[in-house]
C-alpha cells in the first residue's frame, strides 16, 4: 500500500467508529446539547456538519483537489456556533457528510508521496507542521476528537457504547 492509501484507510476506518456512534443517537434529538460542569456540549448535528466542513477543508481543500460546492459548509467552521435558524435539514447534512469523504478519499488514494510531501494549498499551519500528508494525518485526530463527543452524547442518552 501507498502511504497515501494507508492514510485514506485509516481516515475511513474513523468514519466508521463516527458512524458508529451516530447510530446510537438515531431518533434522539440531534441539535440538543447537555451542560456538564459549566461545559454545553456541541449538538451532534453540528458535530456532523462540522466535521464534514473539516474533511472539505482539510482533504479537499488544503490538499488541492476539486472542491464541492456546499453553500452552507463555512456556517461550521472552527469556532461557530450557528442559530438553529435557516440551517440545512439533518438529511441533506448527513448526504453531504457521506459525499465529502467518498470524494476526499478517493483524491487522498491517488496522491504520490511527493504530492504528500509538499506544503498545503491553504498553508495550515499545526505546530510548525505544513506538508499535505500531516494535514490528512490531522484529519484522523480532527475525526477521533469529535468521534469521542458523539461517544460521550450517546452515554448522556443512556445508550450502551461498548
Amino acid at each position: 500500500m501507498t502511504t497515501a492509501e494507508i492514510l485514506a484507510e485509516t481516515m475511513d476506518e474513523s468514519r466508521n467508529l463516527t458512524r458508529f456512534y451516530l447510530s446510537k443517537l438515531k431518533g434522539e434529538d440531534m441539535h440538543r446539547t447537555f451542560t456538564i460542569g459549566g461545559y454545553t456540549t456541541n449538538s451532534p448535528y453540528w458535530i456532523i456538519a462540522h466535521l464534514t466542513w473539516g474533511e472539505h477543508r482539510l482533504l479537499v481543500e488544503s490538499l488541492g483537489h476539486p472542491v464541492l460546492d456546499i453553500p452552507w459548509l463555512d456556517l461550521f467552521a472552527i469556532g461557530t456556533a450557528p442559530s438553529n435558524e435557516n440551517l440545512p435539514q439533518l438529511e441533506e447534512v448527513l448526504a453531504q457528510f457521506k459525499a465529502v469523504h467518498e470524494h476526499a478519499l478517493l483524491h487522498l488514494r491517488s496522491m504520490t508521496d511527493a504530492e504528500l510531501e509538499e506544503e498545503n494549498i491553504l498553508a495550515i499551519n499545526f505546530g510548525g507542521r505544513t506538508s499535505k500528508k500531516f494535514i490528512a494525518m490531522h484529519t484522523i485526530r480532527h475525526e477521533g476528537t469529535h468521534c469521542g463527543q458523539l461517544s460521550l452524547i450517546a452515554q448522556f442518552y443512556g445508550k450502551k457504547t461498548v
